[in-house]
């Protein structure tokens, strides 16, 4: 599971659970289903959805401040695809293709049910970690 900033009982979720191109991505409450279980590992890696051929998708490869993030079929050096983690002190940073922008939780953290997972600028704050 991915959890936002330590936060062990909310989850990165594929909203519903429906595993198709495009599913956007949310917080949830913890739940130990497939839609929250993610694989991933350190320095350059994808973030998958375990036994599936879905990955944390960015939409673009630039994507814009606020953009959502969304499922996809995994494809081998996908540039909306290719995430950086880096460990930090209370967890890790998930950049995308090491151009500054990372993985963040919309509304300075809000960890509200189906609150969005989107890319923002890297500014080093507690709503772009993750554990």
């Amino acid at each position: 599971a991915l959890n936002p900033n330590g936060n062990g009982n909310k989850c990165v979720d594929v909203k519903n659970s429906v595993f198709a191109n495009g599913t956007a991505v949310q917080i949830y409450d913890c739940n130990r289903t497939p839609a929250q279980q993610w694989v991933a590992s350190m320095g350059p890696t994808t973030v998958r959805l375990a036994n599936t051929n879905f990955c944390l998708d960015s939409t673009t490869a630039a994507p814009a401040n606020g953009t959502p993030m969304r499922i996809w079929q995994c494809i081998d050096n996908l540039a909306t695809q290719q995430w950086n983690f880096t460990a930090t002190l209370t967890g890790g940073r998930f950049t995308l293709n090491n151009q500054g922008i990372c993985l963040d939780l919309r509304n300075a953290g809000d960890v509200t049910n189906g609150n969005v997972v989107q890319a923002w600028n890297c500014l080093h704050n507690t709503y772009q970690i993750w554990t």
